[in-house]
């Protein structure tokens, strides 16, 4: 087999399989309930540093990296996360789903005047889609008022802002992957160990007594667990290989299978419910993407699917 076909393949695959273990980030709502969301992201990248750092240790003696060059890039990664935690407190997991598909057309927008990917007319259109979908979902709230559905316009407008930063941290680190010759784990375990120290330091003064004993309950214990082992270091690994080894837009298309699992996942565990309006949004968010970047995921399906049958 091709060496570089395999390789675009295993991207491929393990762009899926970041898309899947993401889709259950939305578990995240229940925390937010008990602790600060500083908190909730202090003992996630925690939980996420203590995995990966025995591996980034390992690497680092192996190749003598120099980690400064990609510290800005990887603190986007960090500014995501804030943003999507305050989203959380008061809007709704669903709604973050569907905004967070604002990323693979930022994405498109922007990565031509960054890393010199080309733009076409049709993705042009795609993003308007997409972008007036997105707005739907977003405005909402002031129709409907603070809803179990659409959250409010506050938390929305964070989710916004999530996204944005994650599209420029797609596109940045896979910028600085092609120039330093990083590695997923290098770029993986920097951007975790980022977030472990800038949440840390937030939350010496967001802490509260009472969270020692929030900390007991067993389900408590076992959601810190799902999102620092499978929705931190696993996805962030499968997410960088993806970059290094396919184009930015295509790495970003993990937004194609995520929102269907996501919504899935919110409604059956979460209880959260849809409407016809926010249905009519999500599916021109979903529609603008599939116009804007469809014919590169088609193309990377056949691919695999050719690499398979040799």
């Amino acid at each position: 087999m091709n060496n570089k076909r395999q390789s675009r393949s295993i991207a491929l695959i393990a762009i899926i399989g970041a898309s899947l273990l993401w889709s259950t980030a939305g578990i995240s709502k229940p925390l937010v309930r008990q602790f600060d969301p500083f908190t909730v992201a202090f003992i996630r990248f925690l939980i996420a540093s203590l995995i990966i750092l025995p591996f980034a240790l390992k690497e680092k003696i192996n190749k003598k990296i120099k980690y400064l060059p990609i510290l800005p890039i990887t603190l986007l990664s960090t500014v995501n996360i804030i943003f999507f935690y305050l989203g959380l407190t008061t809007s709704t997991a669903n709604a973050a789903t569907i905004i967070y598909n604002l990323t693979p057309l930022i994405v498109a927008l922007t990565a031509f005047r960054l890393i010199k990917e080309q733009i076409a007319a049709k993705k042009i259109v795609g993003i308007l889609i997409g972008f007036f979908g997105t707005m739907i979902i977003a405005v909402l709230p002031i129709f409907e008022g603070k809803s179990p559905v659409s959250g409010d316009i506050r938390g929305n407008l964070f989710f916004i802002a999530a996204a944005c930063s994650w599209a420029i941290y797609t596109i940045g680190s896979r910028q600085v992957i092609a120039k330093h010759g990083y590695s997923p784990l290098t770029v993986s375990s920097i951007s975790i160990f980022n977030s472990t120290l800038v949440f840390g330091l937030i939350t010496i003064f967001t802490w509260k007594s009472d969270y020692l004993s929030a900390l007991t309950n067993p389900s408590m214990y076992l959601l810190f667990l799902h999102l620092g082992i499978l929705v931190t270091v696993a996805t962030y690994l499968l997410f960088q290989w993806g970059v290094k080894n396919s184009s930015a837009s295509t790495a970003s298309l993990s937004q194609y299978l995520q929102p269907i699992f996501a919504i899935i996942f919110n409604v059956i565990f979460l209880g959260e419910k849809l409407t016809f309006v926010f249905i009519i949004g999500g599916l021109l968010v979903f529609i603008g993407v599939i116009i804007a970047t469809g014919t590169g995921v088609i193309a990377e399906i056949n691919k695999l699917f050719r690499t398979v049958k040799s």
